[in-house]
């Protein structure tokens, strides 16, 4: 009040202070008028102990407008102009925000230090510099400071802190819970104990937490004020970037975060603001078998990479791996395949990799190289991170992969067997020793196959130890001697006489890895990245001799320091080298980081002068060919191969291997510098993967056979496009092979033969001897099972001897495209796939069924097919990558014409399969009971054929004939998309239908296609004790009450009328918008029928007297059905008795005799409504005495029991299977809904046959004479109606209608929906309330019903609709049974899809009624079908039993079960009831259900299991008879005559161990 005082002296130059002799007459906010100066005032306050009245002039009070103020609180302004100084108060100043603002600083915040002449120091007139502290909106005034201390640091007050900004603050106090931290602004946070430290488990603050000490923190989040900050040093010393909110994440961001919770299906990870995100367990980064407690910590921070999030649902999937390139596999890595993996991490034995970003792998040390000192090196160079291209999968252990990084094993992967049928003798494979005893070598393959070689047979020399020649995990070469395959041995040699390698492939496997160790070793950013390529073997290289050691000379490279070059003494050539001189010589090897050169004069000399980078003339080695004999001089000896140089080309540099596979431990071979030998070529530089000429010396080497008298021959210079001639020498099923040029061969593919529009077999024409002119179009692969090296490919098509270009355009990539059509040729015939080639790079697949449609050309589909065999298709799937096609037969049934193009878009998932194809199936399973069949209609796709599908004609047993596997011809109904994604196909086997003929036996495939009087044939789906429900066609199903099934009377239905049985009938009723079907079994003879259908509802009249029989009582009236006849009124109960009938019940019952007058008839809905007051007969004797109506009464008729119905007539008057009020959602029934049958007992008329009728007494004749004319009125009245449908159609009328039936929510419920259709929501809204008012207390169902009702309404019309459901349901729980409430809201819920809701709802129900067994299970349904995971399912399961009584255990276990078999994982299922009969073994009603759950699923082999375990418990004979009379059921409906002994036999044997 102080500060408003001394601003309002500033602004008006004083303060009025009015001392009123009577200040109660002045009131506060009044305006008065001053007498010294006439100004206008508002009162402040009025002080009554002083008599002191406070005003105020300021013009935003007088006028109470929003005060002039445009200051931000915490912001700084540099120019605020000082308006007046006043020692004492402080400074008043105008502050230049947008429009300037008055405001105020105190004396206390002028300065961090006492200032005793504020005047002095602050001058009217004067500029400053002010932070806003805040605004008093009542002076109208902002307040500020103008000390230092305020404009230092990033924050001032609770706005300007931001999460994850870096701040110091002062430690104010240390709690249990944390420490209370404060800013220098004096804004205080939170530092909660667990982010006081790194450390996990801290139980006590540390040492550093003291009062007063500063830190450093970073801040967590800002919520209402409310500041919690990090003194984990991770945190608040971390680079990455900041996580404060769900917008900010994007895919691929690296942040820091703390784990605030570890599951067993991962972590919850906390980011800054209350961010959350989640790690699944296959993102942690852990190895498998280890737990994520093991690795993690509750509050440690972690590294954490963005994969997916979804802002709107708050919902954030993060990793621990931060490598986001992953190869993704279609199938799981397999034994044999090659996959990619990245180093993880390195262990003593073992190399850790990630394997296609999804499994982890291990690579043991001896698998990383072939050369086992090569490994070592490896390993020393790896690191986390490294990629290995490929790596073959040798073994699984659980999830774990066993790889191998063996150039050997992976080039040879197709070849090395994985089982005992696979190993052949006398083949050579490749292998690893995995064992070494005295006896022998165990070599391993691939999986867990492995082969023994005796001590005799590993080496060619006697030796002492295996272990001073082999080595576990080395690579070897192994000779099968003899495999025994009843013992699964295998038996091996590791000779080198028998498994020398006929390739240079361990020295060229060597020097790959070399060059990759080189690699990783010289990898620095200081080397350069170019010296490999600047040290060529064979380049000329100029050095500077850096010193003269024993074993050579050392060069330096001016331009690569990192490099060292070395020349042997023998290398020198004579000449004289001194240190510091130059010198250039030829680099001769490159290995391990150092270069070899040589300064002989014929190895310099060889190189050509021309050209600036001075490289090795190539020609010469270009003229070498494989095989071909050389002599060489061998230059350097290393440890592991040989440099040689070839005299004869030009002085070539070569490298010849000194050891092999198998003889890696060996002694080696002595070679001298200098010595000449004889080599083979194993490989030249242009086709070697290592850039080197490979030498083999000619022991080793095989099939030597170019002589030297060729070498002279001028090589051929052949190349792809080259037109050659060609003599064919043989010609196979699917090439031709030829030889051209000087001992050339090559071959025509069958598809490089003729132009594709031809028909004729490609090979007719073509005969061994003959010649032909071909064109190279490729060069071949070699073929290592033929052994044979085919260098060319060739063509003969007439269009590619024209012109290459063709060729070159079709390999380059794959051409086809769905739905062309094409010829392939067979290459080979598997039990259900023929396999095909399109062209040499292409191959095609055709599936048993896509062959053809005929079941006759299926039984003999390998029988069609020949290796050679063209085959014309059409393409239905294109797999790009495999380079691989799938096709179906090309007949009359898939003519390419009647592809359109909306038919060319067919789903992949249905394998373009549609509407009215005609196709080949297979019978996969043949349902239980009717449920049809199950054909295979693709590799991966299944139909169903309904029951009534089958055969053309209505037989009994529609099975007969029908097995398991036979081959059938189909047609296609139709192919919907579940909701689940899957695809369903309808199929039909019916011949006639497949010819689409109009002669076969009718199916009713829609309702509108039935009318009453139809004759229909059916089988019986189920049946029960009200009657049974058959199957009219695959689309209609129809229901026979129990009084329709016969003439006669039926005691038991499931006896008379089995499962399948076939029945004849006629249709009572269909209704195409229920979709409910009546139909009869009763049968009419004689003349009496042909009576009876003659009469309609024409014949009745108003006023008939009737005689009838009460075929129900309901609390609103009766039902009875007319004699004579099969039609039923309802007699109101309103018009049972002229006095008030208390309790109907007691008055009637079902098949009382009654006499009843008709008051009214409506025809077009067939409804007959009927009195029983004595009135009415009473007034038709009176009329009949005096005469006054010729008709008054009638003598009681007998009516038809079925009137003849028009064709297009489709109403009812025997209605569908009764369905509980409750589930019906009210407001959703349309007005002239019918009701009132014999099986809806819980639906209630909604019509009342005649108005409100007078109470009158029949006291005297007069008062009987005066109801009845007012009785025909009424009559007259309803006549008129009933040609106007006889609905309400005004609010009067309803009025009317619920005056009559106060009690009925029917009626009530009608009114609203009315009122709704005219838009009159509100109007509605206080009908509901009328109802619940008005609707006796007593009628508690009739009170839920409207409240559900009311319910829909706001949910429909409510605004917020959420805010509006929970008020009603909120007064609904006043009134009505709580749970009953509760269900009705969730059905409301499940019904509008609202599930969030819906869940929200089901956790309070769970808390309120957790004992209810009811509740828990409508959970776990809900669960199911909202598809939660099984990890939910499980504790809510362990939620309900720790809840549940003991009594409800069992039945909720195994409702849980069944649940589980029908909406979720079958699996899960069998588990639960597994548990539950571990601990009630006896219980036989829990072994029925789940046999039953499993003949539903319909797996024979776990069914018959299932009967086996059950039928061997020790049980009593009476349980034991239920369960093998079970056993035999099944068996009698699904197996054979041998299965049914089967049982009986199992039954006797348990019989006679009962009798001894």
């Amino acid at each position: 009040m102080e500060l408003c005082y001394h601003f309002l002296l500033t602004s008006l130059e004083r303060l009025i202070f009015l001392i009123c002799r009577a200040p109660s007459l002045l009131v506060i906010g009044k305006m008065i008028t001053a007498r010294i100066r006439r100004v206008n005032a508002r009162i402040l306050f009025v002080d009554p102990s002083t008599r002191a009245v406070g005003l105020t002039l300021n013009q935003h009070l007088l006028r109470l407008n929003v005060p002039p103020i445009n200051v931000k609180v915490g912001e700084i302004y540099d120019k605020s102009r000082v308006l007046r100084v006043d020692k004492k108060a402080g400074l008043f100043l105008e502050i230049p925000s947008p429009t300037p603002s008055p405001g105020f600083v105190s004396i206390h915040d002028v300065s961090d230090k006492d200032v005793k002449n504020v005047e002095k120091k602050f001058r009217e007139g004067s500029l400053t510099r002010v932070r806003v502290l805040g605004v008093r909106h009542l002076e109208g005034v902002a307040l500020g400071t103008l000390k230092d201390s305020a404009f230092e640091g990033s924050v001032f007050t609770h706005a300007d802190v931001k999460p994850g900004m870096v701040v110091r603050a002062k430690v104010v106090t240390v709690e249990p819970f944390g420490a209370i931290v404060q800013f220098s602004s004096g804004v205080k946070a939170l530092c909660p104990l667990p982010h006081m430290s790194e450390l996990d488990n801290i139980v006590k603050p540390p040492k550093k937490f003291k009062a007063g000490a500063e830190l450093l923190f970073r801040v967590l989040g800002c919520k209402s004020k409310r500041i919690t900050v990090t003194y984990k040093k991770s945190l608040v010393k971390s680079k990455l970037e900041v996580l404060a909110s769900y917008a900010d994440a994007k895919i691929g961001l690296v942040t820091h975060g703390w784990i605030t919770k570890i599951e067993k299906h991962g972590c919850f990870v906390r980011f800054y603001n209350g961010v959350q995100g989640f790690v699944s367990r296959s993102e942690l980064g852990l190895e498998p078998g280890i737990e994520a407690e093991s690795v993690y910590h509750v509050g440690q921070v972690v590294k954490c990479r963005i994969v997916s999030v979804v802002p709107t649902s708050r919902k954030l999937y993060v990793s621990f791996t931060m490598s986001s390139n992953r190869v993704i596999q279609a199938d799981t890595a397999k034994v044999g395949t090659i996959v990619s993996g990245v180093v993880e991490r390195l262990t003593p034995a073992t190399v850790v990799v990630s394997v296609n970003g999804f499994s982890k792998g291990s690579i043991l040390n001896e698998q990383l190289a072939d050369h086992h000192g090569q490994a070592a090196q490896l390993k020393n160079l790896l690191k986390p991170g490294h990629e290995f291209n490929q790596l073959l999968v040798l073994d699984t252990e659980g999830q774990n992969l066993v790889l191998s990084a063996k150039h050997s094993l992976i080039n040879t992967a197709n070849d090395i067997p994985s089982e005992i049928s696979q190993m052949q003798a006398g083949a050579v494979v490749h292998g690893y020793i995995c064992n070494i005893i005295e006896a022998g070598c165990f070599v391993r393959f691939l999986g867990h196959l492995t082969g023994f070689s005796p001590k005799d047979k590993a080496v060619d020399r006697p030796i002492e130890k295996l272990s001073d020649v082999f080595c576990v995990g080395q690579s070897v070469r192994s000779h099968v001697l003899n495999v025994n395959a009843e013992s699964a041995r295998v038996k091996l040699s590791l000779q080198q006489s028998m498994c020398s390698s006929p390739d240079c492939s361990f020295i060229q496997g060597y020097f790959l890895l070399d060059q990759k160790i080189a690699a990783l070793k010289y990898s620095g950013p200081s080397t350069s990245h170019d010296w490999v390529k600047y040290f060529g073997i064979g380049s000329l290289v100029k050095g500077e001799v850096g010193a003269i050691e024993e074993y050579g000379v050392i060069l330096n490279f001016k331009d690569h320091p990192d490099v060292v070059g070395l020349i042997e003494h023998h290398q020198l050539g004579g000449s004289t080298v001194k240190v510091g001189s130059s010198v250039k010589g030829l680099v001769v090897d490159l290995s391990d980081g150092v270069v070899n050169l040589s300064l002989k004069p014929e190895l310099v000399g060889s190189v050509s002068k021309d050209g600036k980078k001075k490289k090795r003339h190539r020609a010469a080695v270009l003229d070498l060919e494989l095989r071909e004999e050389v002599n060489a001089v061998v230059e350097i000896v290393k440890d592991s191969y040989v440099v040689l140089s070839v005299p004869e080309y030009n002085h070539a540099i070569g490298f010849a291997p000194l050891m092999d596979y198998n003889s890696q431990l060996l002694p080696q071979h002595h070679y001298d510098n200098g010595q000449c030998i004889t080599v083979v070529v194993g490989s030249i530089p242009s086709s070697d993967p290592s850039g080197r000429l490979i030498l083999l010396p000619k022991g080793s080497a095989q099939d030597s056979n170019i002589s030297s008298s060729k070498r002279a021959k001028k090589k051929s210079d052949y190349k792809v496009g080259s037109l050659v001639e060609a003599e064919i020498i043989d010609i196979k099923p699917l090439e031709v092979i030829l030889k051209f040029g000087v001992n050339l061969h090559g071959r025509i593919h069958i598809t490089e033969v003729l132009e594709e529009d031809c028909s004729e077999h490609p090979f007719s024409k073509l005969k061994i001897g003959q010649k032909v002119h071909a064109r190279i179009v490729a060069q071949a692969e070699h073929s290592a099972k033929t052994g044979r090296n085919l260098k060319w490919e060739l063509s003969i098509k007439p269009s590619l001897l024209k012109d290459l270009e063709e060729s070159t355009a079709s390999e380059a990539e794959l051409n086809h495209s769905i739905n062309d059509i094409i010829r392939a040729y067979v290459v080979k015939v598997d039990a259900e796939w023929v396999w095909l080639t399109v062209s040499r790079k292409v191959m095609a697949h055709l599936f048993i069924l896509d062959s053809s449609v005929e079941p006759s050309e299926l039984k003999e589909f390998q029988q069609r097919y020949s290796v050679g065999q063209a085959v014309k298709g059409r393409i239905i799937g294109v797999n790009r990558e495999k380079r691989l096609l799938r096709l179906k037969a090309f007949d009359n049934q898939c003519m390419l014409e009647n592809i359109d193009d909306t038919q060319k878009t067919v789903s992949s998932i249905a394998e373009h399969t549609k509407e009215g194809d005609v196709i080949g199936g297979r019978i996969q399973r043949i349902l239980p009971g009717v449920g049809g069949l199950v054909i295979q209609i693709g590799p991966h796709l299944h139909g169903r054929v309904h029951y009534t599908e089958i055969v053309d004609l209505w037989v009994p047993e529609p099975l007969s004939g029908i097995h398991e596997g036979q081959f059938v011809k189909c047609k296609v109904l139709a192919v919907s998309r579940q909701a689940e994604g899957s695809v369903r196909v309808d199929l039909s086997l019916r011949s006639r239908k497949l010819d689409d003929s109009t002669t076969c036996a009718p199916r009713f495939e829609k309702i509108n296609d039935l009318c009453p009087g139809t004759e229909v044939k059916g089988y019986v789906k189920n049946v029960n004790p009200k009657g049974c429900f058959i199957m009219l066609s695959r689309m209609v199903e129809a229901r026979i009450i129990l009084s329709n099934l016969s003439d006669e009377y039926v005691e038991n239905p499931q006896k008379d009328f089995s499962v399948g049985m076939l029945v004849q009938g006629r249709v009572l009723s269909a209704e195409p918008l229920s979709g409910k079907v009546e139909v009869s079994l009763r049968k009419s003879t004689g003349s009496k029928s042909q009576k009876l259908d003659d009469v309609s509802y024409s014949d009745l009249h108003v006023g008939d007297i009737v005689d009838g029989q009460v075929k129900r009582v309901e609390s609103y009236g009766l039902f009875v059905t007319i004699k004579s006849s099969e039609l039923v009124g309802l007699c109101h109960v309103s018009e049972l008795s002229d006095e008030p009938v208390l309790d109907i019940n007691a008055c009637y019952k079902a098949g009382d005799m009654v006499k009843a007058k008709i008051l009214k008839i409506d025809e077009d809905r067939h409804r007959v409504s009927l009195g029983l007051k004595e009135s009415y007969f009473d007034s038709d004797l009176t009329d009949d005495e005096n005469g006054n109506e010729n008709d008054g009464g009638r003598v009681p008729m007998d009516i038809s029991r079925a009137p003849q119905m028009s064709g297009g007539f489709n109403s009812t008057l025997v209605l569908p299977g009764p369905e509980p009020r409750a589930s019906v959602p009210p407001l959703q029934v349309a007005l002239d809904e019918y009701e009132g049958s014999d099986q809806e007992g819980d639906q209630k008329a909604h019509e009342i046959a005649n108005g409100s009728e007078p109470n009158v007494k029949k006291s005297d004749r007069r008062l009987k004479e005066k109801a009845r004319k007012q009785r025909e009125i009424e009559i007259s009245a309803l006549e008129e109606r009933a040609l106007q449908k006889d609905i309400p159609q005004t609010p009067d009328e309803f009025e009317k209608l619920v005056r009559t039936s106060p009690n009925s929510s029917f009626v009530w419920i009608k009114y609203m929906a009315f009122l709704l259709d005219l838009a009159d929501v509100e109007k509605a809204r206080s009908v509901a309330e009328r109802a619940l008012r008005t609707i006796n207390i007593r009628e508690e169902e009739e009170k839920l019903n409207v409240w559900v009702a009311y319910f829909n309404l706001e949910n429909e019309y409510g605004s917020p609709r959420e805010d509006a459901v929970k008020k009603i349901f909120q007064r609904a729980l006043q009134y009505c049974d709580p749970k009953k409430v509760h269900l009705a809201l969730l059905g409301m819920y499940e019904r509008t899809k609202q599930n969030e809701l819906a869940d929200e709802l089901f956790d309070r129900m769970t808390k309120r009624f957790k004992t209810s067994c009811k509740i828990w299970l409508r959970r776990i349904q809900f669960s199911l079908t909202q598809g939660k995971d099984v990890e939910y399912i499980k504790s809510v399961v362990n939620r309900a039993l720790l809840s549940l009584p003991q009594n409800k255990r069992i039945k909720f276990l195994t409702q849980t079960a069944i649940l589980e078999f029908k909406c979720g994982v079958a699996e899960e299922g069998r588990s639960r009831f597994e548990l539950i009969l571990r601990e009630y073994p006896k219980r036989t009603d829990i072994w029925s259900v789940y046999l039953d759950q499993e003949i539903r699923l319909g797996d024979t082999e776990i069914i018959r299991a299932l009967f086996d375990r059950v039928t061997c418990l020790s049980l009593p004979p009476r349980k034991m008879k239920f369960l093998f009379k079970k056993y035999l059921r099944y068996e009698k409906a699904q197996g054979d005559e041998e299965r049914i002994k089967h049982v009986k036999q199992k039954a006797m044997e348990f019989v006679e161990i009962c009798r001894a």
